[in-house]
C-alpha cells in the first residue's frame, strides 16, 4: 500500500496540468536514498510534512512555511558540501521550490 503522501499527491486534482506528480514523487524518493545524511534528513522532513498535510494535521500555510524553511536551509548547507552532494542538495531545494511551492500549493 502506498504511503499517505504518495496517495495524497496521486489524488490531487490537477486540471490545469501544472503539477508534475511523478517528478515530485521521484525527487522525494531519490532524496530519501541519498548518500548524504543531510539530504536524506531534509527529504524525510518533506515526507513528514506532506503526510501531516494529507491527514489534515497542518494547514496549507503551515506546510508552505515548512517548505520554504527546508528549501532555504538546504541551499545554505549546500554551500558547505562536496561538489556532487552540493548538486544533489541544490536539486532538492530547487525541486521543493518548483514542484511544491510553485505548483503543489496552487492545486491545494
Amino acid at each position: 500500500m502506498p504511503e499517505t503522501w504518495i496517495t495524497f499527491i496521486d489524488e490531487l486534482k490537477d486540471e490545469a496540468g501544472i503539477l508534475a506528480k511523478n517528478e515530485l514523487k521521484d525527487l522525494i524518493l531519490e532524496s530519501l536514498k541519498d548518500t548524504e545524511e543531510f539530504i536524506r534528513n531534509q527529504a524525510q522532513k518533506v515526507q513528514r510534512y506532506l503526510n501531516q498535510l494529507a491527514l489534515g494535521k497542518i494547514t496549507k500555510q503551515q506546510f508552505e512555511g515548512y517548505m520554504v524553511d527546508i528549501a532555504d536551509l538546504t541551499r545554505m548547507n549546500a554551500l558547505k558540501m562536496e561538489v556532487a552532494a552540493k548538486a544533489r542538495a541544490q536539486r532538492l531545494a530547487d525541486g521543493i521550490q518548483n514542484f511544491i511551492l510553485d505548483r503543489l500549493l496552487k492545486v491545494l
